[in-house]
């Protein structure tokens, strides 16, 4: 059906929209119809029989094609079903068409108008599915295969425009972060898989983060890599090589060291912390602590490790302490310090702390004094009861990152040589420009997950820090990817989605609710600093009534016309039988939401709406992503 809107902004027709109505078309086409049938049947000369006739099919036909628009209008409110395509066909459409536009494809859709909202508005108050005409008349109108009948959500949004085209948005937008919201199997899944495999087809750098080990994402990721003819993907897993060989079938299984790159010692001591969901005075001193224990295994020739550390901070600063005094004041002095406090019945703390007080005192550090050991020594110094106290709240993080299989998945060192996966770090994979997948395993253990996601996210950040030194064309793009955001985000990913894009760095968050996102941060005005940083956002069927105003509130507002009639009738006193009466039609503006708020909880699986482009709504459907093989 062709719009009935008016473009001129002072006509009140500017607010009505073209709804559905009876094919009333339809009887007066039958008629022309039989009109030409008893033109051809007279018994009249062809001269005349055979053009009425004529003029009556094609009166017929105008007729015709008029209803069948209606009808069609109308059966487009059934919805359509769910589609599917392959990687390797949107494989060929991501190298012949997207790529050389630079433009990401999110589906396909049509350009969410004040109409399409004026007509949504409108269907809220009839029964919209006596508007459907029958079965076997939307076959023969073409309108292909219809969803079934017990499918999930308002299928009849969807069917509020005839005509739909590919959704794209230019790469260049994404670098402000794009955000996916949507409950629980309404199609999160299915849109990061299908933009996971356009950027890893693209050739970008991609890292996904996955906390629950979804098989259809790691199977299209491991085939998007085939299809592109890149390398193998490195898979993380934090249970080790004997869960990660179940799991994965063509990835690379790898360890990760989170602390093998920085610029500056803080940075580790600025990772680990990232950890700690507290804030004050104790994570102040635990990060004083940790970045004292890495500028000491520094100073001692040794790789800095969340091992190493939780080892020295648990008890083993003493050791530390003693081979950096072998270091700066030699062993000759060290064992001649350590017989005379052994000597004078000193043991233990109190032996160390005497052996310090000589080295103090000693012409070598008058001569050269070492900071890394000046700081180690203070924090020994300390008082062990307090210093627990104080640190109470660093131990159980490094507990968390040591324990079991996480200490040689995530702390790699010289002597695990038998486990036979290879040590990456994520400043490899970025020079490499390679494919991560993180598993976080996060349905067994949330807790470790969400520490394991933490630590990482602040390694990648650090490496952000380090790429805007480096030429844009040598740098190249880095596609993040992060399901369950919620469950991870700390500052370092915050300061990614803030600064992240002059890096190079596109960052996909996917989420249930903003609830979620706030209980995480600490308070719902955190979750909002934090929501800002996103410049597109996608929302899917979501149920929370918070996520939905954050939703209806970034797409913003619109004019929706509200109808109103009124019948006069009075008698007239003036003469006998005389009567009056008047009939008013009232058409206004009234400012509502652009997309009704209870639509967000209706919308099938796989359908979307989104603000992208600097504030563009769309409305659109994903297809199912399935494997070639």
């Amino acid at each position: 059906m062709r719009k009935l809107r008016s473009f001129f902004t002072a006509d009140a027709q500017s607010l009505i929209a073209r709804t559905w109505r009876p094919a009333a078309e339809l009887p007066a086409a039958l008629a022309w119809c039989a009109a030409a049938l008893l033109a051809l049947a007279a018994p009249a000369p062809e001269s005349f029989s055979r053009p009425m006739a004529l003029v009556c099919a094609a009166m017929a036909l105008r007729r015709g094609l008029s209803a069948a628009a209606v009808l069609r209008a109308r059966s487009l409110l059934a919805g359509r079903p769910l589609t599917f395509h392959t990687s390797s066909a949107l494989a060929r459409r991501v190298q012949r068409e997207f790529a050389p536009q630079e433009v990401v494809w999110f589906g396909r859709g049509f350009e969410w108008t004040p109409e399409h909202a004026q007509k949504l508005y409108e269907l809220n108050r009839v029964s919209f599915r006596e508007l459907i005409p029958p079965r076997f008349v939307r076959r023969l109108l073409f309108c292909g295969r219809q969803p079934a009948a017990d499918a999930l959500g308002l299928a009849a949004i969807e069917g509020l425009e005839a005509r739909s085209g590919d959704i794209t948005v230019a790469q260049k937008t994404l670098e402000g972060g794009t955000l996916i919201v949507g409950t629980t199997q309404a199609g999160k899944g299915v849109l990061l898989t299908n933009l996971v495999t356009q950027a890893i087809v693209r050739g970008e750098t991609v890292i996904v983060f996955d906390p629950k080990m979804s098989s259809r994402l790691m199977r299209a990721v491991e085939e998007a890599c085939a299809i592109a003819g890149r390398p193998q993907p490195a898979f993380f897993h934090p249970l080790g090589e004997a869960a990660s060989a179940e799991l994965s079938h063509g990835a690379v299984q790898v360890r990760i060291n989170p602390l093998a790159s920085f610029a500056r010692t803080s940075e580790l001591a600025s990772r680990i912390t990232s950890v700690m969901t507290e804030e004050g005075p104790f994570t102040a001193f635990a990060w004083s602590a940790v970045n004292t224990v890495c500028a000491l295994l520094l100073y001692c020739g040794r790789k800095p490790t969340i091992a190493s550390i939780e080892a020295a901070l648990s008890g083993g600063l003493s050791d530390l302490i003693e081979e950096a005094l072998a270091r700066a004041w030699g062993a000759d002095a060290l064992e001649a310090a350590r017989l005379l406090a052994h000597s004078n019945g000193l043991k233990g703390r109190e032996a160390l702390l005497s052996i310090l007080d000589d080295w103090r005192a000693s012409p070598r550090h008058r001569t050269g004094s070492c900071p890394e050991l000046e700081a180690a020594a203070a924090v020994f110094a300390h008082d062990p009861v307090h210093y627990a106290k104080i640190t109470a709240s660093l131990m159980p993080v490094l507990g968390m990152l040591t324990s079991g299989a996480l200490r040689e998945s995530l702390s790699p060192g010289a002597d695990d040589a038998s486990d036979r996966r290879p040590a990456v770090s994520l400043s490899a994979v970025l020079e490499a420009r390679g494919v991560l997948y993180v598993c976080l395993n996060s349905l067994p253990d949330p807790t470790v997950a969400a520490a394991i996601g933490s630590i990482l996210l602040a390694d990648l950040a650090s490496c952000a820090g380090a790429r805007y030194n480096a030429p844009e064309a040598e740098r190249g793009i880095v596609s993040l990817f992060v399901d369950e955001c919620s469950n991870v985000i700390n500052k370092p990913l915050i300061e990614i989605l803030n600064k992240g894009a002059e890096s190079g760095i596109r960052t996909t968050a996917a989420m249930q609710t903003v609830s979620d996102l706030a209980a995480r941060l600490g308070s719902p005005e955190a979750a909002r600093m934090a929501l800002g940083n996103f410049n597109t956002l996608v929302s899917l069927r979501t149920k929370d009534r918070v996520t939905q105003d954050f939703v209806t509130e970034t797409f913003g507002r619109t004019d929706i016309a509200s109808h109103a009639a009124s019948l006069t009738t009075g008698a007239s006193s003036s003469a006998a039988g005389g009567f009056t009466a008047a009939y008013t039609r009232q058409v206004a503006g009234v400012r509502d939401d652009l997309v009704p708020v209870d639509m967000l909880g209706k919308l099938p699986n796989c359908e979307f709406f989104a603000s992208v482009a600097g504030g563009r709504i769309v409305k659109g459907r994903i297809p199912i992503l399935t494997c070639t093989s």
